[in-house]
């Protein structure tokens, strides 16, 4: 069942319909709309199907691997970047953990340890009925109610971006007086991050997390003869961050 699972997938059923539509062109020799069909079920098939994205994706997070959070030095504050929670007004806590929940896990270890005196959480949209508080609220209600640790839990607000985040902490660790920065996001998004506070003139260490393929047991890995939709989503947070960096250029914000 695991051989054929893809094809229970929306992609998966879409590009079998795709090849069966290519073959039954061929058949009426109408090759020119069969190599119209033919040309995206192709690439397709190459990115949902081979093992390219995967060795795109480790070698992009390669750079930031490391060995465990011994090596890391004290610092004042650690700052974990937005989107690793969603409010949610049925779930017990008022809010889901998304599949970057890594970085708001990684940034309670640092300060659970010592390693950090103080924790940052990132920007984030508004809670659904108050758009004026920003949603990371709750995590910040749920860490102090928890008491997790004698440290100092604050928020950047409302933040629609990695760049709204570098501003408004720029702003909070000149009034705090915080020099030593620990930066906390996911293997991917760590490049555009950092050069988009260093752009700020804040000096930050990496703690990258959250990795998608480097070091992580292959599922599925290998070759698949069915396109496997986790594939083009990897994709996609890979193209976001290639694309967002150059969006991020354009606007002089790195």
């Amino acid at each position: 069942m695991t051989f054929f699972s893809p094809l229970f997938e929306p992609l998966g059923a879409i590009w079998l319909a795709m090849v069966f539509g290519v073959v039954w062109l061929l058949c009426r020799r109408q090759r020119q709309s069969a190599a119209w069909v033919g040309v995206p079920t192709t690439l397709i098939f190459l990115v949902g199907s081979t093992p390219l994205v995967d060795a795109i994706v480790a070698q992009a997070e390669r750079p930031q691997a490391q060995a465990g959070l011994e090596h890391l030095p004290e610092a004042d504050v650690v700052v974990v970047l937005g989107g690793y929670s969603s409010p949610s007004k049925n779930d017990p806590l008022g809010f889901t953990l998304n599949s970057s929940g890594s970085r708001l896990l990684t940034a309670l270890e640092l300060v659970r340890r010592g390693t950090a005196k103080a924790l940052v959480l990132g920007g984030s949209g508004p809670l659904p009925d108050n758009a004026g508080e920003a949603s990371s609220v709750l995590v910040q209600q749920w860490i102090l109610g928890a008491g997790l640790g004698n440290f100092a839990v604050t928020n950047l607000g409302l933040c629609a971006n990695t760049h709204d985040e570098a501003v408004r902490f720029k702003v909070l660790s000149a009034e705090r007086g915080w020099q030593t920065v620990l930066l906390a996001t996911s293997a991917l998004h760590m490049p555009r991050s950092v050069a988009t506070f260093t752009a700020q003139g804040i000096a930050v260490v990496p703690v990258a997390c959250d990795f998608q393929v480097c070091g992580v047991p292959p599922t599925p890995g290998g070759f698949s003869p069915f396109p496997r939709q986790d594939r083009f989503r990897l994709f996609s947070v890979y193209l976001h961050e290639k694309i967002g960096w150059l969006a991020y250029r354009w606007r002089g914000w790195i």
